[in-house]
Order: structure tokens, then C-alpha cells, then sequence
């Protein structure tokens, strides 16, 4: 099952669970290292409005910013720790995605 699909299923009301979020956590580090080294990758295409609802991002937001968002939420990292969302954003900046 692909990312999207998943988001699709949160959007809907469905629950993640442990083996999906392992899987969405493997999936966003593997989006980050790909937008490093291609600008076609399908992640910073902008989602549907519905995911950014789902998300609670901006709509218009990129895909890879709905789903670091869902997983901040369906999986909080420690307190003190950056947030995958924060991580993106500055991956999206130091790679020119995101205007400063």
C-alpha cells in the first residue's frame, strides 16, 4: 500500500496502525532523500484539499507536508525532539522547493 492510499483512508476517518505507521515512517524518510536529487518527485505535488483538511496543513499544501503532519499526530515523537513536519519544511527550504 502507497502513502497516498493510506492518507486516503485517514482522511476518511480510518484508522493507521503500528505496521503502517513503520511503513509511512520509512516511506517519509525515503521522500526526503529522493527530493534532494530529483524535482519530480510526486510527494511535493500539492494534495487535495481534503487530505490538507485531514492533515490540518494549509491547502495547497504538498503532499509530503500532509503526511508528516499525520504521522506527527498518529505518532507524536519525544518532547524536545524536531517534528517530521519541521523536518520537511527545512528539506523542502534547503532545497530550493520553498521560497525563505
Amino acid at each position: 500500500m502507497n502513502y497516498q492510499i493510506l492518507l486516503e483512508s485517514y482522511a476518511i476517518g480510518e484508522g493507521i496502525n503500528k505496521n503502517e505507521l513503520l511503513l509511512l515512517e520509512l516511506e517519509l524518510d525515503s521522500q526526503l532523500d529522493s527530493i534532494k536529487f530529483s524535482r519530480t518527485q510526486g510527494c511535493t505535488e500539492k494534495a487535495p484539499k481534503h487530505i490538507c483538511e485531514a492533515a490540518q496543513v494549509c491547502e495547497g499544501s504538498c503532499w509530503i507536508n500532509c503526511f508528516a503532519s499525520i504521522l506527527d499526530k498518529a505518532n507524536p515523537l519525544p518532547l524536545g525532539t524536531k517534528s517530521r513536519e519541521a523536518k520537511v519544511i527545512d528539506t523542502l527550504l534547503d532545497n530550493n522547493y520553498l521560497m525563505n
